[in-house]
């Protein structure tokens, strides 16, 4: 039987100046009605991650989160039991009675609680051997999918996949992906499974055996300043997953007519020249992204590393410098497992 979380076994790892990390340990808070205790296996690094970390000290952030069910609240639904394994994202909870809960969209909730919200002693993300979430807002991972490889499923694996599913690409659409890191290689992996013809745009000549190795059936290298020009394939669908503002208007040009650019790049100083078209999903699209995974044998590319004040900083220095290839996945050491 999994033994109950005891209060002093809450270890947590929070941001501090220079990119460095602090270990602590705080009491357990304590649970809701409808919240769940859940042991914490391990949890990738998201660029959104670094850049809180970097902004705000004593944070305890980290939102592409796997562990197991150790605790239940009164009110929690009979589908989760304790042992199992589940993933947690950005959001923590919502009301789930406003017009944007009502019809799938709890991500524009004006109650919403981000992972990183401090309420009731709740501490914040993953970066941490334990947590307590809205059990409303977890989802349960197949078996078939590893802990390691689950963690970036949750946010950049859902990401894409609610852009293809959301806007509904069909399996003979023609797709550029434009970039190649934690984002970008799951939009390819995914895209290719969906039957799509995949095009992959990247600024690294060295990523083109990469790209082809996900699935990638043509590669364009933006490096060379003709090379978007040149090409005689035109897209559907372009998914930009580079944070940074790029050329705009001859990606576009490779688009179809009536083409769709989607974008879930983020530009330094949040401005960019094209509004910013955010990807809506909900749980349910959640739990189809797992069950499309495990049917197709997708599974992330990730670098591991053990979660403690050395490893985190490690970690988002990676992420940071654009150096991951292509997640980090941070996990959590047998001394603090519960």
């Amino acid at each position: 039987m999994t033994r109950a979380i005891e209060q002093e076994t809450l270890t947590v790892f929070e941001s501090a100046p220079g990119g460095a990390f602090v270990e602590k340990t705080h009491d357990f808070p304590q649970l809701g009605q409808y919240d769940v205790g859940v042991a914490i296996i391990c949890c990738s690094v998201c660029y959104t991650d670094t850049m809180i970390a970097s902004q705000e000290n004593g944070v305890v952030v980290g939102h592409e989160i796997v562990g197991r069910i150790h605790q239940k609240g009164p009110g929690v639904s009979s589908h989760l039991q304790i042992g199992d394994m589940v993933g947690l994202g950005y959001i923590r909870s919502t009301c789930l009675e406003c017009s944007s809960c009502l019809q799938g969209q709890e991500n524009v909730c004006r109650s919403r609680m981000a992972y990183t919200n401090r309420m009731d002693g709740t501490l914040g993300g993953g970066l941490a051997n334990a947590v307590v979430w809205d059990s409303r807002f977890v989802t349960l991972i197949p078996d078939s999918i590893e802990p390691r490889h689950a963690a970036p499923l949750t946010c950049a694996g859902a990401t894409v996949f609610a852009a293809l599913y959301g806007y509904n690409v069909s399996p003979t659409s023609t797709i550029g992906v434009v970039g190649l890191g934690g984002l970008g290689h799951m939009a390819i992996k995914f895209a290719k499974a969906w039957g799509c013809k995949v095009v992959a745009i990247s600024s690294s000549p060295d990523k083109e055996h990469d790209a082809r190795s996900f699935g990638a059936h043509e590669f364009i290298c933006t490096t060379d300043p003709k090379a978007l020009r040149s090409t005689l394939t035109r897209m559907d669908y372009i998914l930009n997953t580079v944070s940074g503002d790029i050329p705009w208007d001859e990606y576009i040009a490779l688009l179809n007519c009536n083409g769709t650019l989607i974008n879930m790049g983020l530009a330094a100083g949040g401005s960019m020249s094209i509004p910013y078209i955010p990807a809506l999903f909900n749980q349910t699209v959640v739990q189809k992204m797992y069950a499309f995974a495990a049917l197709h044998g997708i599974r992330p590319e990730i670098e591991e590393v053990e979660m403690s004040v050395r490893g985190c900083a490690e970690a988002f220095r990676r992420v940071t410098d654009q150096q991951a290839r292509y997640r980090v996945v941070l996990n959590v050491p047998q001394r603090l497992a519960l």
